[in-house]
């Protein structure tokens, strides 16, 4: 009771914080005897306090010079914030002008497909939902991982998972998630939907290009992503096979599938970040899930749904590992997903995410197996909107870094998001050669450790070598 009693007074405390910086918050949740209350007001309360404190250094930053008398090279809003700017309901939808799905707020101010949710079953349980209030639209056969999924839409009085779990056995309960939305997690040399609304023709000064390929093993790497302009010179020496997965929806021109970011990516992972640079893996093959769905007042996003399509996709092409420069709630059927990959020797290298130092965990970074990466700048100066935490097992450049833009320049960017392919170029060229134990005791053995000494949460590891 005492500890029930001091959780309540820092709720308290917190409230008086929020109601200071002009947010609201559900005060019927205030019941000192409810604890999934309070424990669901605590995750609330710390997502909206780190994005209401994120907005109001962005806003400072693009009026006050940093030390050196420039602005931040992020140029843009961190990824918390940025989807904080989306209207409560979004409508998505078709050339045709019918609404595919609804981009909503969802618990603790994550972002979800509205009143749809995903379930991991098994052919005897499929009759649980042939009921009131439930209506499946979709069961996705995963084969390479062995699980099928079931979506399915609630009714709006059954739309939570404290609902659900009156209707259906307590084991699918445990297995079922929404169908969350995950997004990028890099911001371009110029924020998109600014004034110019455009990217810097050519990397600044103080960005480095390699001037040497990782290797020349012939390594077949898999990316989950935006699409790629596989048209760009970048990739004039490089293998990239993609594949839509948001083909079949026909979206509208304001929805449709962005190349901004993967484009980014997969240049930092296997083509080429500037005219004068080496293409990063000359040999290798790059097969590519295209998976995000364009928010043009913000942030790019994916369905979850998509998004395990996708891995199932990757695992059967015998990709060497999988890079995922996106982040997101912690979910259910993601966890499911990746330890089965995971179980089946496919290695994930994941971006940490640009949620903020004081930011929840982000994932599938989180997920325990998952290696993820965090960005530093070329002073080895961790970049700012990097989350912390024991997911960080790698430190890679990707502050202000060179990368290729989608109308055929090449500009930069920073995030967590560009410094990820980096350590999976690096990893898939090691794995050419030996086990996935002894290349990541290789990359462990070789880094700079930076913050304290040995592992640490801010950057993990350390830098590992050659990552510029």
């Amino acid at each position: 009771m005492k500890a029930n009693r001091l959780r309540f007074h820092r709720f308290q405390r917190t409230l008086v914080y929020l109601f200071g910086l002009g947010l609201s918050a559900p005060l019927s949740a205030l019941n000192p005897g409810s604890l999934n209350a309070l424990d669901q007001l605590d995750r609330q309360v710390e997502r909206t306090v780190s994005r209401q404190i994120e907005r109001q250094l962005e806003e400072t930053a693009k009026r006050v010079p940093d030390s050196a008398g420039e602005t931040d090279s992020s140029g843009g809003l961190s990824s918390l914030a940025s989807v904080a700017n989306l209207p409560a309901r979004l409508s998505i939808r078709s050339a045709s002008g019918r609404e595919v799905f609804a981009d909503v707020e969802v618990e603790d101010g994550w972002r979800a497909v509205e009143r749809q949710w995903l379930v991991t079953v098994e052919a005897d349980e499929l009759h649980h939902f042939k009921q009131p209030g439930i209506t499946v639209m979709e069961q996705t056969s995963l084969d390479e991982l062995g699980l099928t999924v079931l979506r399915f839409q609630a009714s709006q009085n059954l739309d939570s998972r404290e609902q659900l779990q009156r209707l259906l056995p307590q084991a699918l309960v445990e297995r079922l998630d929404r169908n969350h939305i995950y997004q990028p997690e890099a911001t371009s040399g110029v924020a998109r939907g600014s004034t110019t609304d455009t990217q810097d023709p050519q990397p600044s000064a103080n960005a480095t290009v390699p001037v040497a390929p990782l290797c020349g093993a012939p390594v077949t790497i898999g990316m989950v992503d935006t699409a790629i302009n596989t048209e760009h010179p970048a990739f004039a020496e490089t293998t990239v096979r993609q594949r839509d997965f948001l083909a079949d929806l026909e979206l509208s021109e304001a929805s449709r599938p962005p190349t901004d970011h993967g484009t980014a990516v997969a240049s930092r992972l296997s083509g080429r970040t500037g005219t004068t640079a080496a293409t990063r893996l000359p040999a290798a093959t790059l097969v590519s899930a295209s998976v995000f769905f364009d928010r043009q007042a913000s942030i790019a996003g994916a369905t979850l749904l998509h998004l395990v399509e996708a891995l199932d996709w990757l695992q059967a092409s015998e990709v060497a590992l999988i890079n995922i420069s996106m982040a997101g709630p912690d979910n259910r059927v993601l966890a499911t997903v990746i330890r089965r990959l995971l179980v089946r020797g496919t290695p994930v290298v994941a971006a940490v995410g640009n949620g903020g130092p004081a930011s929840p965990m982000l994932y599938p970074a989180g997920y325990p197996g998952v290696i993820g990466v965090t960005a530093v700048d070329q002073d080895r100066k961790i970049y700012r909107w990097a989350n912390q935490g024991q997911q960080v097992d790698f430190a890679a450049a990707g502050v202000d870094v060179a990368v290729a833009v989608t109308d055929g320049q090449y500009g930069t960017q920073s995030g967590t998001s560009l410094a990820a392919p980096v350590i999976s170029g690096q990893l898939a060229c090691a794995l050419a050669d030996t086990s996935f134990e002894q290349a990541l005791t290789g990359l462990k053995q070789h880094g700079i450790d930076l913050g304290d000494s040995g592992r640490d949460p801010v950057y993990g590891y350390g830098l590992v070598r050659d990552s510029y």
